[in-house]
């Protein structure tokens, strides 16, 4: 089973000087159940809109969503107990760390103190565990969001933006936390992010919105072909290399160009793992020519900012 498909979703808000403006556009995708699933885009590109829809927070003006089998709009309430979202630090700002995680519990009708003990200590909480919301650094904040959103022992949740305006190293742990609790429990997760190496970290798939529309859609790989981004072998040589080094490249077929520069060979294959065995075939000869040889993989930044010109 599907955990969310969405059909040709529209929406658009009222704008502050009496228009409108459409937010998304025919947006049509399907999440399978256990995966990570990323919604990548620049900013105003609809993705905090089709998160808080598939959440049921907000309405389309047309289009179908299906979550955990379930009409998102007209089983709301089933819908809800299954699903849990993290997006912002908008917590109780008077509640401490306790009594936060003990109100959301109460509005789901669950009245089990381990649980809440577990989340607190699972998010390195239990320093701050009596300190009020509105006093917690950014960092712990941000944990306590995510503690939130496990309360109800969901399916699938949403995480809008999870590490944004962290220090780097509570990020790492963040990222490190939702994807342990990924691989123990196997639940859905949909994510936002404005980090591509975070992305590339956690996602199984990704779709790539700009201006309302879904304009790119696959995994890792899947992406890098479709705007043609290719992996790098570099070869650093201690001399020139002799003509018939050249030769043998161009001869290859799994080597689509390379250049020269500084002493080092820049080969642009489809895959570097898969290519270098038949690069060192090619290189055998002029071992004693070479000094270093190293990979370097197109990344997800590479297919933001082709995809983000196209859109």
């Amino acid at each position: 089973m599907k955990a969310v498909i969405c059909e040709d979703v529209w929406m658009s808000y009222n704008t502050f000087f009496g228009g409108s403006k459409l937010a998304l556009k025919g947006v049509s995708l399907e999440i399978d159940e256990g995966e990570i699933f990323g919604i990548l885009g620049p900013n105003a590109a609809g993705k905090t809109t089709l998160i808080s829809i598939l959440s049921t927070l907000l309405i389309p003006d047309r289009g179908k969503v299906r979550i955990l089998g379930m009409d998102a709009f007209k089983e709301i309430k089933k819908v809800r107990e299954r699903i849990n979202i993290s997006s912002g630090l908008n917590l109780p700002w008077s509640l401490s760390v306790h009594e936060c995680l003990k109100f959301f519990s109460l509005a789901y009708g669950i009245s089990d103190e381990d649980r809440i003990e577990n989340l607190i200590e699972s998010f390195e909480l239990s320093d701050f565990r009596n300190i009020e919301f509105e006093e917690l650094s950014t960092g712990n904040k941000q944990k306590l969001s995510l503690a939130k959103t496990f309360i109800n022992d969901p399916d699938l949740v949403f995480l809008d933006e999870p590490t944004t305006g962290l220090d780097p190293d509570v990020a790492r742990k963040i990222r490190k936390k939702i994807m342990e609790i990924h691989e123990e429990r196997n639940i859905t997760i949909v994510l936002t992010t404005h980090y591509m190496a975070e992305a590339e970290q956690l996602c199984d798939r990704i779709v790539f919105l700009n201006k309302g529309k879904i304009i790119a859609e696959g995994t890792q790989k899947e992406l890098k072909k479709i705007i043609g981004a290719k992996d790098v072998i570099v070869i650093e040589f201690s001399s020139k290399p002799d003509s018939v080094i050249f030769s043998k490249i161009r001869e290859a077929e799994n080597i689509y160009g390379f250049d020269y520069r500084d002493g080092e060979i820049l080969l642009y294959v489809d895959d570097s793992e898969k290519r270098i065995k038949e690069v060192l075939g090619i290189l055998n000869p002029y071992w004693d020519k070479i000094r270093k040889i190293s990979m370097e993989e197109a990344t997800l930044e590479d297919v933001f900012l082709e995809l983000a010109k196209r859109g």
